[in-house]
């Protein structure tokens, strides 16, 4: 018989597990995709191109490991001892861990772009672009944290997962504010449009941390609800 009665159970019991340090290992990378691009973007306050492509570069490496850890989680998970429905919540649950690196990479390639074409951006509009990637940095920190403590301080990784949520709220702020600095500004239509995308490339990252966050969150309140 199956003694465990949920995945939050199994998140605390099989803390030494090749599939939790692998999702741990997993949200770091992803956490790297973040900062890099927070760095490409800073560095464009300061001028410097060549930090910009080299934080980029990197960022593109941290993406190809996240889509590796992937790929070798959701390997072991089909051989592992979860039952189905346990694995398909565990599984949605990497997804979208993953989807935040995948809509960094997508912003970033959009940043290349607009070196590639060497057109202007004004230094107010990178600097808000540098905030947001900012707010996405400290967003990936708290979702490890609350990984990290899912099924073991559920206490911890609930507050963690708010403050991923109160970070999201920050950079849907920050979206609409940047959006109608890009609509009043003197930039290259060029950029501009690549400057969208990458808008929304950071917004759908924010949202997709938002997304493992509530997951979380709806797993420990499911939990503590439970008839012992």
């Amino acid at each position: 018989m199956n003694e465990r009665k949920s995945l939050l159970e199994w998140f605390g019991v099989r803390r030494e597990s090749i599939i939790r340090t692998g999702i741990r290992s997993h949200a770091i990378a992803v956490g790297d995709a973040a900062l890099e691009l927070n760095k490409a973007i800073s560095a464009l306050c300061g001028n410097d191109e060549e930090e910009a492509t080299d934080a980029i570069k990197r960022l593109l490496i941290a993406e190809n490991t996240a889509d590796e850890l992937e790929a070798s989680i959701s390997a072991d998970l089909s051989k592992g001892d979860l039952e189905p429905r346990e694995r398909e919540d565990l599984l949605r649950l990497v997804r979208r861990i993953d989807y935040i690196s995948d809509w960094a990479k997508e912003s970033a390639l959009n940043l290349q772009l607009i070196l590639e074409a060497d057109v202007s951006v004004p230094c107010d509009l990178w600097s808000r672009y540098a905030e947001m990637t900012e707010a996405l940095v400290q967003a990936t920190k708290a979702l490890l944290v609350s990984l990290e403590n899912l099924g073991v301080n559920n206490d911890k990784a609930t507050q963690a997962s708010r403050e991923v949520e109160r970070q999201e709220h920050v950079i849907d702020d920050l979206y609409f504010s940047t959006k109608k600095a890009i609509l009043f500004s003197d930039t290259d239509p060029r950029a501009v449009f690549l400057l969208r995308d990458m808008l929304h490339g950071i917004e759908n990252s924010a949202d997709s941390c938002k997304d493992v966050a509530d997951m979380i969150y709806i797993l420990i309140i499911s939990d503590s609800r439970k008839v012992r």
